[in-house]
């Protein structure tokens, strides 16, 4: 074949291969979204319980698992240590419930449920991490960001409009996750990644108008406090560039914000199920941002039970599970303390201050991810145990660390060396 006959053809050889390339991001994208979404909004347990999913859970994610792995394989990945280096801790907990068992939790029947439990959230962890390995970790985390906070607050609605009942505290809509404090989690987390990676400031304020009534409705008031910190530095990081379009915004947010708040009492008054003082105060505590009727008088007490335990065995802990079923302190670092010891809250906190410490030392690079990150800490004792949180990490950590570590199927092809054998003269 003549090179004149050559050069057309190798234009559709290159659309071929970046087609190739272009349907293994897709399937990429697949396994993230058949794995997260499920597992983040919690729609795997409750399906279960509800007797609507067709395979069990166990092994729904074991698939999810495997067909992910491969796909990251396929496309590239590159390991960011830092990101991984911060599952050390969901590790120890792990390791320590299984092997060691210094604390034997019975609330589900049998202890072995609960490694089971652990392990299952490790794994899926872990392979979130690695999914933010690959090549397009953005468009993967995008996705995956965007579904998980679509579907959080769309089940609420559901609920709200009284199609099914999936809370476990009456007169609060929960969603999936059945506990009304954790669809606000769940949503700050997904929103501070998105804002990191999505410059589309109208794009970002159109899931904004769609998300907020969704935690309004949960009540939540430490969910509703974090998630007006994470709007406030939104709006601080974008003021100078849209200041015309922020006061358009809070000429209209406002008044539906005054009016939404009026109607989630007088609703929640004449349904009877939650008392008139309990909702006024929520609500009031929630719209002024007043921090003092936020704290509540029984995590106060679980908080002070909870000190008091950690001083108990300050070096090594109790045991895993005995801070989020013996003493709930409704504080990570507290029950880290009191699950696996001091050295555990040090490894967590080293980890956090590391990431924040790059954060700032590159201009606010992934700043958004850092606000949920630490200020659900002392509302939240379940975070090491969350992917959505560890999701969140690893995107901060792929933004600041440039550290990273080739994975390849096979070896790249050697260049031939040059001949020495002199040509011949004519």
């Amino acid at each position: 074949m003549s090179t004149a006959a050559a050069a057309p053809m190798l234009p559709a050889v290159m659309r071929a291969a970046a087609k190739r390339r272009e349907r293994l991001v897709q399937l990429l994208i697949l396994a993230a979204l058949a794995l997260l979404v499920p597992t983040m909004t919690k729609y795997l347990p409750w399906a279960d319980d509800a007797g609507v999913l067709p395979i069990k859970p166990r092994d729904y994610t074991l698939l999810t698992l495997a067909f992910a792995g491969v796909m990251v394989m396929l496309n590239k990945p590159s390991i960011c240590p830092a990101a991984f280096f911060m599952l050390i801790v969901p590790l120890l907990r792990v390791l320590d419930a299984a092997f060691l068992q210094r604390f034997t939790v019975t609330a589900l029947g049998d202890h072995s449920i609960v490694v089971m439990t652990l392990i299952s959230n490790f794994l899926v962890t872990f392979t979130t991490v690695l999914l933010l390995s690959a090549e397009p970790w953005r468009r993967v985390a995008m996705w995956v960001a965007v579904c998980t906070s679509l579907v959080c607050a769309g089940c609420v609605y559901y609920e709200w409009l009284g199609f099914r009942s999936f809370t476990r505290i009456d007169g609060r809509m929960a969603g999936f996750p059945t506990d009304p404090n954790d669809p606000p989690i769940i949503i700050s987390l997904m929103l501070a990644a998105i804002f990191t990676l999505n410059p589309r400031f109208w794009w970002n304020v159109a899931l904004i108008a769609v998300v907020t009534p969704a935690i309004a409705l949960t009540l939540s008031r430490s969910g509703m406090a974090v998630y007006s910190c994470l709007l406030l530095a939104y709006i601080v990081g974008n003021l100078r560039h849209h200041f015309m379009g922020m006061l358009l915004i809070f000429s209209i947010a406002v008044p539906l914000a005054i009016g939404g708040v009026a109607i989630l009492s007088q609703t929640s008054t004449k349904i009877g199920i939650v008392s008139n003082k309990d909702t006024m105060d929520r609500l009031k505590a929630i719209y002024e941002l007043d921090f003092e009727r936020i704290k509540s008088p029984e995590r106060g007490k679980d908080l002070q039970d909870g000190w008091e335990a950690a001083g108990k065995e300050p070096l090594w802990g109790h045991g895993t599970g005995a801070g989020t079923s013996l003493w709930k302190p409704h504080n990570q670092v507290v029950s880290l303390w009191i699950d696996i010891g001091i050295f555990g809250v040090l490894l967590y906190v080293g980890n956090l201050l590391l990431l924040t410490f790059r954060v700032f030392t590159l201009r606010l690079r992934g700043f958004y991810c850092l606000v949920p990150l630490w200020l659900f800490i002392p509302c939240s004792q379940i975070l090491t145990e969350s992917p959505h949180y560890w999701f969140t990490a690893a995107v901060c950590c792929n933004l600041v660390y440039t550290g990273r570590f080739r994975l390849v199927l096979g070896s790249p092809a050697k260049a031939e060396e040059p001949s020495h054998t002199p040509l011949p003269q004519s």
